[in-house]
């Protein structure tokens, strides 16, 4: 059987953002104390998080690989990892964020959404409403699971 890349191009314009994307999406305030980011990341199992402002406006973002650079946890003898609060907290989460980051909304096709995550080499895109707030995520992860489930 042959698929043209035509088919799946005209399928990928045809399926809407807010199909595939995670929703709702956990966020931390830019105001935040910094180790609220290891927090998240571990108790709900995503690597981005979008940041947002004290109105709900998405103003970064934060990845798992941004925390991992900026501090890096330490191994315990039973051989997980811990994170010194206090050393995370010296980071001012404003000040490390990706800010602006490439948003689409939920009306955006799924091709939009992957040609900018190939072309800019996006691990997530948020999704965002028309006042600015995060509404849902876009991950690699969440493109391949919608082809597979």
């Amino acid at each position: 059987m042959s698929i043209k890349r035509t088919d799946i191009k005209q399928a990928l314009m045809e399926i809407l953002v807010k199909e595939v994307m995670v929703s709702p999406v956990i966020t931390v305030k830019e105001t935040d104390d910094f180790a609220l980011v290891q927090e998240k990341i571990s108790l709900y199992d995503v690597r981005h998080l979008p940041v947002v402002n004290d109105a709900g406006v998405i103003t970064g973002l934060i990845t798992q690989r941004d925390l991992y650079q900026i501090h890096s946890p330490r191994r315990l003898e039973d051989g997980s990892w811990y994170y010194d609060k206090d050393a995370l907290n010296q980071f001012v989460l404003s000040k490390v964020m990706l800010i602006k980051p490439f948003t689409l909304k939920p009306q955006n096709t799924l091709f939009e959404a992957i040609e900018a995550t190939v072309r800019f080499k996006f691990g997530c895109i948020p999704i965002i409403d028309d006042y600015k707030h995060p509404c849902g995520i876009l991950t690699r992860d969440t493109i391949l699971k919608y082809f597979t489930a």
